[in-house]
C-alpha cells in the first residue's frame, strides 16, 4: 500500500507540472507526423525491380535477357540483378528485396525451336505487384512474339515448300518476309509465362512505423524524468529520511519504479489515442494484442530507466548518460529508421533492444495479428524488463 502511496504522489508531480508533460506529448506527435510524411517507402519515379535466373543459356534465353531487358524502353523502367540460383531469387522475393524474379528453366530453347511446349515463370512479391505486373507483361510480351514468329516460320516453309511457288534459293528471303508479317499471327499456347505470388514481407505505412518508433523512444525519455527525481531525492536526502521510517527499502524502490511506470504508461496511452484520432494509425484490431505489446514495452522502458538510475551516482552523470542510452537505443533499435532497410549485422546487433522487439511486435498487430503474434516480442521485452530490474535491484540495495 506504502508503494501505490509513493507511485501515486510521483504521478501527481508530474502531471502538474503541465508544460513538461505537454511537451512530452506535443514533441513525439510532431515528430511522427514530421518523418512519417517524409519518409515513405516508396520511390520518387516508377521503375520495377526484378532479379533473372537464366538457367537455360540459349539464344532464345539471352534474345530475353541481352535484348529484351536491355532495350531503352524496358531499361528505363526495369531494374535488374542476375544470379545464377533459383533458390536465391525466391529467397529474394519472398524477403521484398525484388518485385519479381524471372527464371528461363533448363531446355527452354530447345523447347521453343523445337515446337514442344516451353514457359518461363514470373515469381511476384505480393506487396509489389503493379512492378512484377510489369516485369510479368515484358516477358510476356516477348514470348507472345516469339510465338507469332515460331507460327509464321512452320506455316511458310510448309505451304511454300509444298505449292513449289518459290524456287528453294528465295526460300529463305519469302521467309523473312512473313517474319515481317508475323506480328498479326494468333499465337498458339505453347510457350507460356507462369506467375507465382509468393509470400513476400509485408511492411506497414512510414506514418504508423513511425508513431510506433517515436512513441517508444519518447518512452524512454519520459522515464527518465523518474529516474532524474530519484537522484534529486538522494542528493536532498529526501530519501536517506524516508529510510529512516518502518517504510522498507524495497517498498520505496517499488514506489519510485510503479511511479514511473505510470508516467510512461500515461504518456504512450495518450500517445496511441492521439494518434489513432488525429493520424488515423492503426494499432491493432485486437485490444488484449495492444494492452499486452504495450504493457510490456512500458515496463522495459521504465526497467531501464530504474537501471539506469541505480547505476549512476549523481543527477548529472544521470543527465549525461540518460539520454545517451535513449538514443542509443532508438538508433540501434529501428526507431529512426526502418529495420526493412538495415544490414545484416545491425539487423542482429538491434534484437538486443527491447525497442526492435516492439517495432516487430506493434508491427504485426498493424498488420492485422492478434495475440499470438506478439506472444514472443512481448515475451522478449518482459524478459529484458525483468533483467533490468534485477540489476536496479542489485545496484539501488548498493548504493542506497
Amino acid at each position: 500500500m506504502k508503494a501505490w502511496t509513493i507511485a501515486v504522489k510521483d504521478l501527481v508531480v508530474h502531471t502538474r507540472d503541465r508544460t513538461a508533460f505537454v511537451t512530452l506529448l506535443l514533441v513525439p506527435m510532431v515528430m511522427i507526423i514530421v518523418l512519417g510524411s517524409v519518409f515513405t517507402w516508396n520511390a520518387t519515379s516508377f521503375q520495377a525491380h526484378a532479379v533473372v535466373v537464366d538457367l537455360d543459356g540459349s539464344d532464345l534465353s539471352r534474345q530475353l535477357t541481352q535484348q529484351v531487358f536491355a532495350s531503352p524502353r524496358v531499361r528505363d523502367v526495369l531494374a535488374l540483378t542476375t544470379t545464377t540460383s533459383e533458390a536465391e531469387a525466391r529467397t529474394l522475393v519472398e524477403q521484398g528485396k525484388t518485385a519479381a524474379a524471372v527464371i528461363i528453366p533448363s531446355g527452354f530453347g530447345a523447347a521453343a525451336a523445337s515446337g514442344a511446349p516451353a514457359h518461363i515463370e514470373v515469381l511476384e512479391n505480393p506487396e509489389s505487384l503493379i512492378q512484377a505486373g510489369v516485369v510479368a507483361s515484358i516477358v510476356q510480351s516477348y514470348t507472345t512474339d516469339l510465338q507469332a514468329r515460331r507460327v509464321a516460320v512452320s506455316v511458310a516453309i510448309s505451304v511454300l515448300g509444298a505449292s513449289g511457288a518459290v524456287p528453294p534459293a528465295r526460300m529463305g528471303e519469302a521467309v523473312q518476309g512473313v517474319l515481317e508479317q508475323a506480328g498479326t499471327s494468333q499465337p498458339q499456347d505453347l510457350i507460356s509465362v507462369r506467375t507465382t505470388a509468393l509470400e513476400g514481407r509485408k511492411v506497414v505505412p512510414a506514418l504508423d512505423y513511425y508513431a510506433v518508433g517515436m512513441s517508444l523512444m519518447y518512452l524512454i525519455f519520459t522515464a527518465n524524468t523518474g529516474a532524474w527525481d530519484m537522484l534529486e531525492e538522494k542528493r536532498q536526502r529526501t530519501l536517506a529520511r524516508i529510510m529512516t521510517t518502518p517504510t522498507s527499502r524495497l517498498t520505496v524502490m517499488a514506489g519510485k519504479f510503479l511511479g514511473t511506470l505510470a508516467l510512461t504508461g500515461l504518456q504512450f496511452a495518450i500517445i496511441i489515442l492521439l494518434t489513432r484520432l488525429l493520424y488515423h494509425v492503426q494499432w491493432s484490431a485486437s485490444v488484449p494484442a495492444l494492452l499486452l505489446m504495450a504493457g510490456a514495452s512500458v515496463l522495459a522502458a521504465a526497467g531501464l530507466s530504474t537501471m539506469v538510475a541505480a547505476l549512476v551516482q549523481s543527477r548529472e552523470q544521470e543527465g549525461a548518460l540518460g539520454p545517451a542510452v535513449a538514443l542509443i537505443y532508438s538508433l540501434l533499435g529501428g526507431s529512426m529508421w526502418p529495420v526493412y532497410v538495415m544490414p545484416a549485422w545491425l539487423d542482429t546487433a538491434s534484437r538486443l533492444t527491447f525497442t526492435r522487439w516492439a517495432i516487430d511486435g506493434f508491427s504485426a498487430l498493424m498488420l492485422g495479428g492478434g495475440v499470438s503474434s506478439v506472444l514472443r516480442p512481448a515475451g522478449v521485452c518482459l524478459g529484458m524488463a525483468f533483467v533490468f530490474l534485477g540489476v536496479s535491484g542489485v545496484a539501488l540495495n548498493r548504493n542506497y
